[in-house]
């Protein structure tokens, strides 16, 4: 496949258009969960899709958005999908327990804080132990993966209650984690 360079003036509205929405997007991509350090990625490849598919700079502002939503949210679809079979391997106890790795950030992110099978276990049981609307939405919107909309669907709520379900078990889960004693 052979790209095509830009011209000037082209590359002119590309960069306006990329200072315009490249906050905005990178607030969905968050809000679509994807891991902060990833971010920056999933944004910068919907941007590139739209470069390499050569839509239009001179659309309106509203469409523009719109696609570049559309399109980012594929590229979430991506990212989930792809790190649905991608195997973690366990961290390293000694790099997880020294000076690089401050006990604050140890609940940051959740992913990277379960390091055995013996706290993920623990924390699929603390799971099981909460109130039936927070297990329902852990287990379909954490564990298994699945968009908020489909949630929404299969739980009949809204997706406020969806994102304030998902923000307090997270903040539930982080204070266990925290906690030294804690498996």
């Amino acid at each position: 496949m052979k790209i095509e360079k830009m011209d000037t003036e082209d590359k002119k509205l590309f960069e306006k258009m990329y200072l315009e929405y490249e906050v905005y997007l990178r607030r969905i991509a968050y809000v679509n969960d994807i891991p902060v350090d990833y971010i920056e990625d999933v944004v910068q490849d919907t941007f590139v899709s739209y470069a390499r598919y050569k839509y239009s700079l001179d659309m309106s502002e509203e469409s523009k958005r719109a696609l570049l939503i559309r399109i980012l949210k594929s590229r979430c679809m991506d990212f989930h999908r792809k790190m649905k079979y991608r195997s973690y391997g366990e961290l390293d106890e000694e790099a997880y327990n020294s000076e690089d790795y401050p006990a604050h950030d140890k609940a940051a992110n959740l992913p990277d804080f379960v390091v055995s099978k013996e706290r993920c276990q623990a924390l699929l049981k603390e799971i099981e132990r909460m109130p039936e609307n927070w297990r329902q939405v852990a287990t379909l919107r954490l564990i298994e993966g699945r968009p908020t909309r489909e949630v929404c669907a299969m739980l009949n709520i809204t997706e406020k209650a969806c994102y304030s379900r998902v923000s307090r078990i997270r903040k539930y889960l982080e204070e266990l984690l925290k906690n030294d004693n804690w498996p």
